[in-house]
């Protein structure tokens, strides 16, 4: 019986070293990569609170990479990136880099699947094929978008942009770019709040802020847990530029105004064709001209 015994177990080790047969032929899943760090930079310390982008003076270590976040709680600070970061991992942060696109990559920042991320004090630029920052689940603070060819701003459902600085697009050939487009129609929480935006005028430059429900319908097909549901606010901003300064597409609110909201925000007299236009339910108050003057759908 032993014989048999020990042959019967030697079969086993084989079949599982093989990982056939029992089930397990699925390969492991790879290893995340690492998360590249910058000891030149030093600890963390908050900039002035009138800070926006990359603190001035900061040293910053280069990094040539298109990167893939899928470490949690990863944290890339002091990055002078050329190229891109995915973010598929919860609870990322971002702060106190650099990122420019050299056309390689759809965004400077992304977020996939689970992914979510915290962007603050940090600078955009550059060419990207799609935008400068992109998906759902983020929040940015303190953000500079310059110099880039591409949309700045992409909020899908659970985004944020805040005391933020967008300003400076180069218009590109082949489709219409705007500064921040955002979900509309049945997204989760989305707010655009206390930003200078600023899009300029031209060819190829379409708004400033965009409500557009196909933002929504687009992230929904992301493999992800549902978002809790929530109002989408674009206040007390400053906003300029565009052939639309804001402009609202069908579908991107209801009649009663609940679902996106545009309230306090201040605008510059420089859109090609007219300062707001609204094709769907949002809800206008308190919106003025920086020269004074309410402004009016």
């Amino acid at each position: 019986m032993f014989p048999v015994r020990a042959a019967l177990a030697a079969l086993v080790a084989t079949t599982l070293a093989a990982g056939v047969g029992l089930g397990l032929d699925e390969s492991p899943p790879a290893p995340a990569p690492p998360v590249p760090t910058c000891a030149a930079t030093g600890p963390y310390a908050p900039p002035p609170t009138d800070s926006v982008g990359t603190p001035a003076g900061l040293t910053l270590c280069p990094v040539r990479a298109a990167l893939e976040i899928r470490t949690p709680g990863a944290v890339l600070d002091g990055l002078d990136l050329v190229g891109g970061v995915v973010v598929a991992a919860p609870d990322v942060v971002i702060r106190r880099s650099r990122i420019t696109g050299d056309g390689s990559t759809p965004a400077g920042v992304r977020t996939v699947g689970d992914g979510a991320v915290r962007i603050e004090d940090s600078t955009l630029t550059g060419d990207f094929t799609d935008a400068a920052v992109d998906g759902p689940a983020w929040v940015a603070e303190r953000i500079e978008i310059t110099d880039v060819a591409a949309d700045g701003a992409r909020l899908g459902p659970g985004a944020t942009l805040r005391n933020s600085w967008l300003h400076d697009f180069r218009a590109r050939p082949d489709r219409e770019i705007d500064a921040v487009t955002l979900a509309g129609g049945d997204a989760g929480d989305v707010l655009v709040e206390a930003n200078r935006v600023t899009l300029g005028r031209g060819p190829g430059l379409g708004s400033a802020v965009l409500v557009d429900p196909a933002v929504d319908a687009r992230h929904q097909s992301e493999e992800r847990e549902p978002l809790r549901k929530g109002p989408v606010l674009v206040r007390g901003n400053e906003l300029g530029g565009g052939e639309y300064t804001l402009l609202q597409d069908p579908g991107g609110g209801d009649a009663s105004g609940a679902t996106v909201r545009i309230t306090g925000n201040r605008f510059h007299r420089d859109a090609a064709a007219a300062t707001v236009r609204i094709r769907g339910g949002a809800h206008l108050a308190d919106n003025v001209f920086v020269d004074g003057g309410e402004v009016r759908r």
